[in-house]
């Protein structure tokens, strides 16, 4: 979620239409949800975006600043992405880079957009496209010479060393951003966890098992104590443990981990979403190691059934350091 703080209207009498103007939409919304959807995720989200496309005709229309307009588009572009409406995200991420790319005070918000490009980029297997937006966040982060964003960078990178399958590169890059997060004054918890997730899968998939599964623990340790017992970020990391402990030989408390992490997904995502998906594709991968074909089977035809509802097929995802980059919510 991209904070919008920074880029309100300075003059009075707007901050109140938007106030206004929030209220107005807020209650006019909820009644063309409730005709569309019956879903509450889903319902909650498309609110979300009815509010935020109003702001933005709100915000053309009143000649506001680009680095406000750029904030409202990366904003929606979220929205969008949450509610898996994909194609609808790049749009709106793509008219979010090209006003804030020129907005001075924009470029941190610039820098977090082009993440969050990348991140749906991952979804579709864009892999070069995704590195090349998250080089270039990384750049711009570098000079504005914040430590703990150029750190979140780093784990960032080494989510798409991780999707290359260069797990020896995605340990050193997760390591250095939590060492340098660590060192530096309030770091993103969220990026902090993704950190501890992406060490956790590239050290087991490097052989290195008992590593990866003290990353995995610290991953949950991590969530308990900065989030709710039953958020995403709980789920994630769940599924984690349960993979490490998978990889490490201890098949039971793997697979009880990972439905656990499942049955949380479930709560928190919206069917169609890739990330519940890669949770899902976890499992059966466990499954078929443990020669239980037919529940495998029947769980590769629900991911299918479920992500082509979104117009992709996903047969790479994984529960990786993209799956945190955006908020946890």
């Amino acid at each position: 979620m991209i904070a919008l703080s920074s880029y309100r209207p300075h003059l009075p009498y707007l901050r109140l239409k938007m106030s206004l103007l929030l209220l107005t939409v807020l209650g006019l919304s909820v009644w063309v949800v409730r005709a569309q959807t019956s879903n509450p995720k889903i319902a909650f989200s498309q609110m979300r975006i009815a509010q935020n496309m109003e702001l933005i005709r709100v915000a053309d229309q009143e000649h506001l600043s680009q680095a406000y307009r750029g904030a409202l588009w990366a904003q929606l572009a979220s929205e969008y992405q949450y509610a898996t409406e994909f194609s609808k995200a790049e749009d709106a991420y793509i008219r979010s880079l090209d006003l804030l790319k020129t907005a001075p005070s924009a470029k941190a918000v610039y820098a977090s957009t082009l993440d969050n490009l990348a991140s749906l980029y991952l979804i579709y297997g864009r892999v070069d496209d995704a590195e090349t937006a998250r080089k270039q966040a990384l750049t711009v982060r570098d000079k504005l010479g914040n430590q703990s964003d150029i750190a979140v960078s780093r784990i960032h990178l080494a989510d798409i060393a991780l999707a290359r399958h260069q797990f020896k590169k995605a340990e050193r890059l997760a390591l250095r951003g939590i060492e340098e997060m660590e060192s530096s004054f309030n770091p993103p918890k969220q990026d902090m966890l993704s950190g501890f997730i992406t060490l956790a899968y590239a050290r087991c998939s490097r052989g290195h098992r008992d590593e990866g599964l003290m990353s995995a623990e610290q991953a949950v340790a991590f969530a308990n104590r900065n989030f709710e017992s039953e958020s995403l970020a709980a789920g994630f990391s769940l599924e984690t443990l349960g993979f490490a402990e998978w990889k490490s030989g201890a098949t039971q408390d793997g697979e009880k981990a990972m439905l656990q992490g499942i049955q949380i997904l479930r709560t928190k995502l919206a069917p169609a979403d890739p990330r519940l998906g890669g949770a899902l594709l976890q499992y059966r991968d466990y499954l078929i190691a443990a020669n239980r074909q037919v529940e495998a089977q029947a769980i590769h035809e629900q991911v299918t059934r479920m992500t082509s509802q979104a117009g992709i097929f996903c047969s790479g995802c994984t529960v990786s350091a993209h799956s945190l980059s955006k908020t946890l919510r």
